[in-house]
């Protein structure tokens, strides 16, 4: 991205000829609006259709350039689009482009109060806008024909993420034809995050339906993978039109048959240090510091637990012998004279004065009393790579907020027996399906969707329990992990149905970590 606060990223040339293509071989369209014009590369492309063209841009130095091409049938519009959107009364047959993409906290106080009047508009939480392309879209809405034709390119955290999902709800109920397409090889190799093509339209006596297709890259737009969303609209996150609605079916039924992990009992963040660098330091420095008497036993990185089920004392051992930051300041309630004068020296040297200052610290009592959270039964790493993490927290570790704490009704569930019938297809299935992810691949749960699924529970032998642990530790390929955990938790599917939840979680994985990272 050019500057975090314009949002410019120029579109590669074939990539919007492919997009002009796309939508003029489906409908006739003799206006056209390009907001936020850019270099105008979509001219190009544009201006050999036989149509009358609009385009809008802030930057007056950028539409200079472009009016010295001399374009016909286009006429140049030097306005900000928010303030555009309000103030013209013409309907477009198609509105298309690169909105750009700024972050709520850097755009203008009156451009957050126009944003602020669309959400309002179209009767929107607050909540969804968190970025000028949200706005962008909305002002297109206002701007288009009845049956017209929007198609943006995106970022791909629109499809999956919390905050525009009524943001999606709104343009389900707008638009009977949505299409996604999404790219093997990113074209914006440059940007920090993935983006798609969305193309919403309105076509007569056609069922609704969101579509999504992967292409191999902008060079070859040649389909790898397609998808059909019909039975199943509304589409909580549309990233999950990569299925067919014979699949959605099929995970849906399946799910409905086992109770959720919200059933199990309490789910909730673990502690929140707003500075795990200062407050969770190894045993070197916790011996430098004198402060035995004021640490707790904390884990802060998901990697230092790889290949368990169950954490033991020698996994927390080795960790600590290792020099490995496992010990956390616990310093709430309590005051300086009861402290060392090793750690009064460190609350008060140079490197806590941007701490102290930090939004969470300066609003407690006192900048370094750390409210400590519940140790949970188990620990699920909200963050994972090939396969989400679920572990059975045997020795009473805290964690920091990176895992969620999950305390069990043990008179109803066993610990280990959870951990073991978390790791079948199904469950792992819904990972992806209700989760999210982000560049290279990290995928990631809200407690929300953690808690949303689907556990197929029973009490599991000691024996089976030893034998997926033993697995866990030699590190063991993930599908024979699970093919291993399915022969006891899902036996009572069919085969085929375990073959569909196998292959559709795959689907997932090759476009979560594989595509992801070329």
């Amino acid at each position: 991205m050019n500057s975090k606060i314009t949002g410019t990223f120029y579109t590669p040339l074939s990539l919007a000829n492919y997009m002009i293509q796309y939508v003029f071989a489906r409908h006739e369209i003799q206006t056209v609006l390009e907001p936020s014009v850019g270099n105008g590369i979509f001219l190009e492309g544009l201006t050999k259709q036989a149509c009358a063209i609009d385009v809008v841009d802030i930057d007056h130095d950028a539409l200079n350039e472009i009016s010295v091409k001399c374009y016909q049938n286009v006429s140049i519009i030097n306005e900000n689009y928010l303030e555009y959107a309000y103030a013209c009364e013409k309907k477009y047959d198609l509105i298309i482009g690169n909105p750009p993409y700024v972050r709520k906290k850097y755009l203008s106080a009156h451009d957050r109060e126009i944003s602020r009047t669309l959400t309002d508009e179209y009767e929107l939480s607050q909540t969804v806008f968190q970025n000028l392309w949200v706005s962008f879209i909305l002002c297109s809405l206002r701007l288009l024909k009845e049956e017209g034709t929007i198609f943006f390119v995106l970022p791909f955290e629109f499809l999956q993420v919390q905050y525009p999902c009524q943001l999606r709800g709104e343009l389900e109920k707008r638009f009977n034809t949505i299409e996604i397409i999404t790219f093997e090889k990113t074209p914006f190799p440059e940007l920090e995050q993935d983006v798609c093509l969305v193309y919403l339209s309105n076509i007569s006596k056609h069922d609704p339906e969101i579509k999504y297709k992967t292409v191999d890259s902008c060079e070859h737009f040649v389909p790898v993978k397609e998808g059909q969303i019909k039975r199943n609209k509304p589409l909580s996150k549309w990233s999950n039109a990569i299925l067919v609605d014979d699949e959605m079916d099929m995970v849906n039924r399946l799910s409905a048959l086992y109770p959720t992990i919200a059933s199990l009992g309490d789910t909730a963040p673990g502690i929140v240090t707003a500075a795990n660098k200062f407050f969770i330091l190894n045993k070197e420095k916790i011996h430098d510091l004198n402060c035995k008497e004021h640490i707790l036993p904390i884990i802060k990185k998901s990697s230092y637990l790889r290949n368990l089920l169950i954490i033991n004392e020698m996994d927390f051992k080795r960790l600590d012998e290792d020099s490995e930051d496992v010990w956390f300041l616990n310093l709430a309630n309590k005051s300086e004279d009861q402290f060392s004068s090793e750690l009064n020296e460190y609350l008060l040297s140079d490197v806590t004065q941007n701490i102290k200052s930090g939004y969470k610290c300066r609003h407690r009592v006192k900048w370094f009393w750390v409210p400590v959270t519940q140790r949970g039964d188990l620990l699920f790493f909200k963050r994972y790579d090939m396969i989400p993490k679920l572990l059975v927290n045997s020795i009473d570790l805290y964690t920091t907020d990176l895992a969620y704490n999950v305390r069990i009704d043990k008179e109803k569930y066993d610990p280990n027996s959870v951990a073991f019938c978390f790791y079948n297809s199904l469950t792992l299935l819904c990972c992806e399906i209700n989760g999210r992810f982000y560049g290279g691949g990290v995928g990631e749960l809200t407690p929300t969707e953690f808690k949303s699924l689907p556990l197929p529970y029973q009490k599991i032998s000691k024996n089976d329990v030893e034998q997926l642990e033993s697995m866990f530790r030699k590190g063991t390929n993930y599908h024979e992990i699970t093919n291993y955990v399915d022969s006891i938790v899902l036996k009572n599917l069919t085969s085929k149905e375990l073959e569909c939840l196998r292959s559709i979680r795959d689907t997932y994985l090759v476009r979560r970590i594989y595509q992801r990272r070329t």
